[in-house]
Parts: C-alpha cells; sequence; structure tokens
C-alpha cells in the first residue's frame, strides 16, 4: 500500500515545523501549570531605576541599573520589577514601573539609581518555571482568573522577582506577588 503525496506532505510538515515549535513551547514553559498561594511576602529592598512608558522597555532599563550596581561595586541580587499600572487599564505611554535588582543587606546605592524597600505584607503569589519572555502572561492570566472567581481584580501594584535556574536545560521561575487585600 503507498501512501498519498498529501499524507507524506502532512507528515513532513509536522516533522518540520510542528513538533520543533510544540518542543520549544514546552522547553520555555508553555504547558506548565501557574501555582498560586497566599502567605507573606518581603522584605524586600533593592537599587531601581523608575520609567513611564512601554513596559517592553524595562529589560533595557534593568540592564542599565546592572552597570550602574557594577560601577558602584555593588552586587546584583535577583532581579525585581514594580509594576504601579494594570496594561489592561492604562495607556502605554502613561504606564509606571520600577525595575532593579534586590540589594545585599547594608547596600546603599548612589545617583542615578534609587533605593527602597517593600514591607512584608500579605500577597497573592503566582509561580511559574517558563521562560522570561513566556512567563509574565501565563502568570498574570492565573492571577486574573483566580481574582474573577473571588469576584476581584487584578491589584496593582505587582512585584515580580524571576529567579534564573543556572542553566540554560531548564527555565528559571517567575513570582509575581500582589497585595491579598
Amino acid at each position: 500500500m503507498r501512501s498519498s503525496p498529501f499524507k507524506k506532505h502532512v507528515l513532513a510538515f509536522l516533522l518540520a515545523f510542528v513538533l520543533p515549535l510544540t518542543a520549544i513551547y514546552a522547553w520555555w514553559g508553555g504547558f506548565r501549570a501557574v501555582h498560586i498561594t497566599s502567605g507573606l511576602a518581603g522584605p524586600y529592598t533593592y537599587a531601581y531605576l523608575e520609567q513611564t512608558g512601554d513596559y517592553a522597555k524595562l529589560p533595557d532599563l534593568a540592564g542599565k541599573v546592572a552597570g550602574e550596581l557594577a560601577a558602584q561595586g555593588i552586587e546584583a541580587g535577583l532581579p525585581i520589577t514594580v509594576l504601579y499600572s494594570n496594561p489592561e487599564l492604562v495607556q502605554v505611554n502613561e504606564r509606571r514601573a520600577r525595575t532593579g535588582y534586590l540589594l545585599p543587606a547594608g547596600a546603599l546605592v548612589q545617583p542615578p539609581l534609587r533605593q527602597d524597600t517593600i514591607q512584608i505584607r500579605p500577597v497573592l503569589r503566582a509561580e511559574i518555571q517558563a521562560g522570561s519572555l513566556l512567563a509574565p502572561s501565563k502568570a498574570y492570566a492565573a492571577l486574573d482568573r483566580h481574582q474573577q472567581a473571588r469576584g476581584r481584580g487584578i491589584v496593582m501594584p505587582t512585584v515580580e522577582i524571576y529567579t534564573p535556574s543556572g542553566t540554560p536545560l531548564r527555565m528559571g521561575v517567575l513570582r509575581v506577588e500582589m497585595e491579598d487585600r
């Protein structure tokens, strides 16, 4: 029995495109579940730069913070982002955020960096092991579903902390925290 040319093309397409894309999506954490818990979080002391505008530019700003910390001889901890504006409600050019790095105990930064502490507080926490570009959309979608089921919405500001895995074979973990009120 011979296969039709159509079946051969479909099989070739699946093997050449769909299977590799599905594998990459899985590796990036696309099929991983978001875990939502509540508890206490903080305190976090961090160095940051502030931005008003497109959240897509925050990684570049974080790079500037890392460079400034290195120039000041301060070891950067985990990356932290504080989002003040809900992107569903605030125009792109009006969104406010801070991005930077957690600081070691006793560190003091110099301008142009700024320093702040987020005190310990009750939070709703969403965690997912996924790539840094995919994880936020999955985490916020899960938080929104959770809050909608409670008759609420996302509470701003949110705090994002990404813990890299330390190996290219595994994605890191994004933790998104928002006050649980």
